[in-house]
């Protein structure tokens, strides 16, 4: 049988590569001690995006194992590395 998304649902493909990338950046971004930098107020247009984040967030640490492995640091900077030769800008203009 196959598996079909809920209506009203979209189902994303991501390498462990991008997943791992996008979860610690979002991870980064929602520590609620503030530790690490994250976008400004002025970023955002809507408390959804923010909300839409979160949920992103929230669906990669409930699917990753990565995260809750000893190596994971190395894991993420081998994904980092091996993802940075696909982008050639410092930020999403590029």
């Amino acid at each position: 049988m196959t598996d079909h998304p809920k209506d009203g649902e979209v189902t994303l493909r991501l390498t462990e590569n991008v997943a791992v990338v996008l979860f610690d950046l979002l991870s980064r971004w929602s520590d609620p001690a503030g530790l690490t930098a994250t976008p400004s107020g002025a970023c955002f247009e809507s408390a959804a995006e923010c909300a839409a984040l979160h949920d992103v967030l929230t669906d990669l640490e409930a699917q990753l194992v990565a995260p809750f492995e000893a190596d994971y640091r190395e894991k993420v900077s081998r994904a980092r590395q091996q993802l940075a030769g696909r982008w050639n800008g410092s930020d999403l203009r590029a």
